[in-house]
């Protein structure tokens, strides 16, 4: 039986063996793989870039194949501070890649770099004060028309190079759809700058306000309820129900049954507030609606 065990151990001890050095040496083979890694540039503060430079380089890297996962599915950057690489103040120059600048395993080298050599070409930077400009898309429904248009703010600082700002007189706003402007009054946009070497400062949340005018209405709602809003349950008003003239678009007035259940409303309540007060009323509607008239437009409430 100890003959048999001994015997047996052996086979388990050579396959094992075996197996380990299959795999030690599949693994310590050395394949070549490329590796991609973006740059992050770190500009003077008086400066930007006069035309966009590389923004990615290739590492034709050769290894151990045990680590060539691992640095593959890596997210790696490299910083460049043209700061440092550019002590003499240059506008334009040139810098290299260094493949000692990509951490590697033991046994992993860089045969190439793709490209090697970055060219940067900088510009003195300026900013200006432009104004924007609205532009559309589409068309509103019949009988609609816009108007006393504003954009807030109307206008923004640009920073950019010198050359590109002093031509600069307007920067566009992406292009606003006119038939989702019904049942709103106002509208977020977006800058459109018209060249990535320009930015704007801070986060600016421009909107676009309007108002939009009816030659008539063609749906009329009686005994719309009115609501409060406001954290104060013991309000009493005057008036209890109100009447509004909509313009519907056609494809809604033919189910006329869902219309009274859309169209809120409400009764804006000072936070605060006490006593007998003044309170405009106002219309929520979906979209495919457009508010013409509301009678009363304000209503008298008590608050205790």
């Amino acid at each position: 039986m100890k003959n048999r065990l001994k015997k047996h151990s052996l086979k388990f001890l050579s396959i094992f063996l075996s197996v380990f050095l299959w795999a030690y040496v599949l693994n310590s083979e050395k394949v070549k793989f490329e590796k991609t890694v973006a740059l992050e540039y770190i500009l003077p503060t008086d400066m930007v870039f006069a035309t966009k430079p590389v923004q990615e380089v290739t590492f034709m890297i050769e290894g151990p194949r045990a680590f060539v996962r691992t640095v593959s599915e890596r997210e790696d950057r490299l910083v460049i501070d043209l700061n440092r690489a550019n002590t003499k103040k240059q506008l334009n120059f040139s810098i290299d890649i260094n493949p000692a600048q990509l951490n590697l395993p033991f046994g992993m080298v860089v045969e190439r770099v793709l490209p090697r050599r970055l060219d940067i070409k900088l510009e003195k930077k300026a900013s200006k004060i432009v104004p924007l400009k609205l532009q559309f898309t589409g068309q509103l429904p019949d009988k609609l028309s816009l108007g006393k248009t504003r954009l807030e703010p109307s206008e923004v600082e640009v920073y950019g190079p010198r050359s590109l700002i002093s031509k600069l007189k307007e920067i566009p706003v992406r292009p606003i759809e006119l038939d989702g402007l019904p049942g709103h009054e106002s509208v977020p946009v977006e800058i459109a700058l018209t060249d990535e070497r320009m930015t704007i400062t801070g986060g600016f949340d421009v909107k676009f306000h309007y108002q939009l005018k009816a030659s008539s209405s063609n749906l009329t709602l009686k005994g719309l309820s009115i609501r409060y809003l406001s954290e104060n349950r013991k309000i009493i008003g005057n008036v209890k129900f109100a009447t509004v003239k909509l313009l519907v678009a056609e494809k809604v007035l033919k189910n006329r049954s869902n219309i009274s259940s859309s169209v809120q409303v409400w009764a804006d309540i000072p936070s605060g507030a006490r006593g007998r007060l003044e309170v405009p009323l106002k219309v929520i509607l979906p979209p495919s609606m457009h508010l013409l008239e509301i009678s009363p437009k304000t209503i008298i409430v008590n608050i205790e």
